[in-house]
C-alpha cells in the first residue's frame, strides 16, 4: 500500500520471520515494524538488537532501546512480545506474554529469549527513529496530564491511557477489539475501535502539536483500509464461521476516513471511501415506511438468521411488520449510523449519488419514530417496566404489591413484550423511552442512549422539530427515572453511561443549554465513579460535531484529578472542568500561562477570583468560556 504519506511493505523469510513495515516518506527514516514469528513446533526464540546496549522505560508506556551514541538510531517497543493464536480468518483466538527464558546486556548487543509454545504465533511491534536527539525521542518521552487520563474505547469497552495502548489495538497491522467477545471469547477487527484511536489520536495531537500522534492517525486509517474487501465492504465474524458483516463497525471505517479527509486530500482514502459507500447503500429492506438499512449481514437470508441463532443460541421471530422482510430486525441505531455516514459522505466528497436512498431512510426514521400505537396499553407496560429499572437501593424500598409487579414484570411481561411490539409497532414509549428494535426477543434498556447518541447526530445533520421534540423527551426518560444508577449498578450496564455523557456533548455542541452542561458534569463525575474513561469527543476531535477550521485544543490540567471536556466549537473556547474528589482542587493549566476563561459556577453565577488561585469544590464543576490560544508544549 502506497500513499504520498505513508507506505506499507511485507517480507516473508521462509516462513520463519513475516514483517510489515510502515514508513512515512515525509519523516526522516521513522518507521513501524509489525514482526511475526509464525505458529509452528514449541520452541524458544532470540530477539537481538545488535549495537543496543541501553533500555529504560518510556513516559508514553514500553520501553526506549539505545546506544551510547546519541547520534544512532533508537528504538521504541510500546508492548511486551506477545503470543497468540489465530484461526484461518485471522480472528484473535488465544493471547499471552511469552515466558522469558532469557536477557542478556553487552556492550554491543541488547537479547532477549522468549519460549513460544506450539500452534502460537510471536508478535512484537518495533518503531525505529534517527536519533535520541529527534523531536521523537522528545515527545515519547514527555507526557501530559490529559495524555494519562483514561479515554473510553468505543466497540472494546476498554481503556485507552497511554501512547503504547495503541498497539493493544494495533496487532500485526490490523486493528482488533481488545477483549475477547461474546459469544465465541476470540478478539475480531474493529473499524469501531479503529475510529476510536483516530479521534483519541487527533484531539492528542491537536492538544499537545506531537507528531507522534499525527504519524499514528496515519498508521490507524491505512491498517483499517488494508482490510478492506473488494467488495467494498469490511468483515468481522464476531458471532459465526461465516464471517459476517457488522455494518456499525463498516460506518466507524468510513467515519474515519471521512474524518481523515477532512484534513487533507489523499487519493487511495478517497478510493477506499468510494467503495466502502457504495457497498452499504445496497445493505437495505423496502418497508411500508421507506428504505430501511440493515444491521449486519445476516439479515440477507433466513438461512444466515437460522445459522446465526444455532452458532450463538439467540432467537429470532420471522415477521412482516410494517412491510420488512422476515429477517429484517428493524434495528434503529444502526440504520440511522448509516444515513449519518453517508450524509456524511456527501458533504465530504461532494458526491450525491445516494441522496435518494438517504431520503427514504430518513422518511422511514421519522415515521416508525412518529407511531403511537395502543398508547392506553404501552401506558401501563411501561409503568410496569419503569420499575425494573430502577437502582436497588429504591428497589427494595418499594411496597409489597409493587415489587411483586416488578418481578412479574420482568420475568413474564417483558419475555412476550416483542409479541405486543409485532402487534402494535413502536420504538418510542410513553415517558420518552426508545426501544431498539421491533423483531427480537429480547429487550435491552441499555440501547436507550445509543438512540439518544444517533438522534442527536442524525439531527445535527437534518434539524427537524420532529427529531428534536423526540431527543427532549429521550433525555427527560433518563433524568426522570432511575436509569443512570440502574447503568452505574452493573459492570454490563457501564457503557451506556459513557454513550450517555457522548450524546451529551453532541446536545451541548448543538445548543448553548446550561441544563445539559449541568447533565454532562453529573454524567462525567458517574464514569469517574465506575472507574471508566470519557468518550474521546470529550477532547474537541469529534469530526462530525466539530469543523476542521474550527477546532480548539483541549487544555491539559496540573491536577491529574481533574477531567476537562472540550466544548469548543463554531470558533468559540468552552470547557467544564469536573472534580469528582472529595477535597477543593486547584485550576491550573500545563503548557501555557495565559489562558483565560470567564468562569460560571454549577449554578450559572460568575466566578470572579482576582488575583488568587481558582479553586474548585469537591464534587462540582465549572464551565469556561475563553479565546482561543496557541498551544506552546512545556519544557
Amino acid at each position: 500500500m502506497v500513499s504520498d504519506q505513508f507506505v506499507r511493505s511485507h517480507s516473508d523469510f521462509s516462513g520463519k520471520v513475516s514483517l510489515t513495515l510502515d514508513s512515512f516518506p515525509d519523516t526522516e527514516g521513522m518507521s513501524c515494524c509489525f514482526v511475526r514469528i509464525p505458529s509452528n513446533s514449541a520452541r524458544t526464540a532470540r530477539l537481538a538488537a545488535p549495537g543496543i546496549n541501553r533500555i529504560k522505560t518510556c513516559a508514553s508506556g514500553g520501553w526506549i532501546l539505545s546506544s551510547p551514541d546519541t547520534t544512532m538510531p533508537f528504538y521504541w517497543i510500546p508492548q511486551p512480545p506477545k503470543t497468540r493464536m489465530l484461526d484461518s480468518n485471522l480472528r484473535i483466538i488465544s493471547e499471552s506474554i511469552p515466558t522469558i527464558t532469557g536477557f542478556l546486556i553487552s556492550s554491543d548487543e541488547l537479547s532477549l529469549e522468549v519460549e513460544i509454545q506450539e500452534s502460537m504465533n510471536l508478535d512484537w511491534t518495533i518503531w525505529r527513529f534517527s536519533s535520541l536527539g529527534s523531536i521523537a525521542h522528545h515527545e515519547l518521552d514527555r507526557q501530559m496530564t490529559l495524555e494519562k487520563q483514561p479515554l473510553f474505547m468505543w466497540n472494546s469497552q476498554t481503556g485507552y491511557q497511554s501512547l503504547s495502548d495503541v498497539y493493544q489495538y494495533l496487532v500485526h497491522g490490523h486493528i482488533y477489539v481488545n477483549r475477547f467477545i461474546w459469544p465465541r471469547k476470540w478478539k475480531i477487527c474493529s473499524e469501531l475501535d479503529a475510529y476510536s484511536l483516530y479521534t483519541i489520536m487527533t484531539g492528542l495531537e491537536l492538544a499537545t502539536g506531537k507528531m507522534m500522534y499525527k504519524l499514528i492517525k496515519r498508521q490507524i486509517v491505512f491498517s483499517v483500509i488494508a482490510r478492506q474487501a473488494e467488495n467494498g465492504g469490511w468483515y468481522h465474524g464476531e458471532w459465526t464461521d461465516s464471517m459476517e458483516s457488522h455494518y456499525r463497525f463498516h460506518n466507524g471505517a468510513m467515519l474515519l476516513m471521512e474524518a481523515a479527509l477532512k484534513e487533507g486530500p489523499d487519493e487511495v482514502i478517497s478510493n477506499a471511501l468510494k467503495q466502502a459507500a457504495h457497498f452499504i447503500s445496497e445493505t437495505t429492506d423496502n418497508t411500508d415506511l421507506g428504505l430501511w438499512f440493515l444491521h449486519d449481514s445476516t439479515e440477507e437470508s433466513e438461512d444466515m438468521m437460522r445459522a446465526l441463532c444455532r452458532q450463538t443460541g439467540s432467537s429470532w421471530i420471522p415477521a412482516r411488520t410494517l412491510g420488512k422482510s422476515p429477517t429484517n430486525k428493524l434495528i434503529l441505531n444502526t440504520h440511522i449510523d448509516t444515513i449519518v455516514s453517508l450524509e456524511q459522505y456527501r458533504k465530504v466528497t461532494g458526491d450525491a449519488r445516494y441522496a435518494e436512498e438517504v431520503s427514504s431512510a430518513l422518511a422511514a426514521t421519522r415515521g416508525i419514530l412518529a407511531l403511537r400505537p395502543a398508547e392506553a396499553i404501552y401506558r401501563v407496560v411501561y409503568m410496569a417496566i419503569k420499575l425494573t429499572l430502577l437502582p436497588k437501593s429504591e428497589a427494595v424500598q418499594l411496597p409489597l404489591p409493587l415489587r411483586a409487579i416488578k418481578r412479574f414484570t420482568w420475568m413474564y411481561l417483558i419475555p412476550q413484550l416483542h409479541r405486543l411490539k409485532r402487534i402494535f409497532p413502536r420504538l418510542v414509549m410513553p415517558g420518552g423511552f426508545i426501544e431498539r428494535h421491533l423483531s427480537m426477543p429480547h429487550f435491552d434498556i441499555n440501547y436507550h442512549a445509543v438512540n439518544i447518541l444517533d438522534l442527536t447526530r442524525l439531527w445535527r445533520c437534518f434539524p427537524d422539530d420532529q427529531l428534536g421534540g423526540v431527543l427532549a423527551n429521550a433525555v427527560n426518560a433518563v433524568t426522570g427515572s432511575g436509569i443512570l444508577k440502574c447503568w452505574a449498578e452493573s459492570k454490563p450496564r457501564y457503557f451506556s453511561l459513557v454513550v450517555w455523557v457522548e450524546a451529551l456533548y453532541h446536545l451541548c455542541t448543538l445548543k448553548h443549554d446550561p441544563y445539559y452542561r449541568q447533565l454532562l458534569a453529573e454524567g462525567i463525575m458517574a464514569i469517574d465513579d465506575v472507574g471508566l474513561g470519557l468518550p474521546p469527543a470529550l477532547l474537541g476531535s469529534d469530526a462530525e460535531a466539530v469543523q476542521i477550521a474550527d477546532r480548539i485544543s483541549c487544555p491539559s490540567p496540573v491536577d491529574r484529578h481533574l477531567r476537562v471536556a472540550n466544548l469548543s466549537c463554531n470558533g468559540r473556547r468552552e470547557i467544564l472542568v469536573i472534580n469528582n474528589t472529595d477535597q477543593y482542587r486547584k485550576i491550573d493549566w500545563e503548557g501555557n500561562t495565559n489562558l483565560s476563561f470567564s468562569w460560571l459556577d454549577s449554578n450559572g453565577q460568575p466566578i470572579t477570583s482576582g488575583n488568587a488561585p481558582l479553586l474548585l469544590q469537591a464534587h462540582s464543576w465549572m464551565n469556561g468560556v475563553g479565546d482561543e490560544y496557541s498551544f506552546v508544549i512545556a519544557e
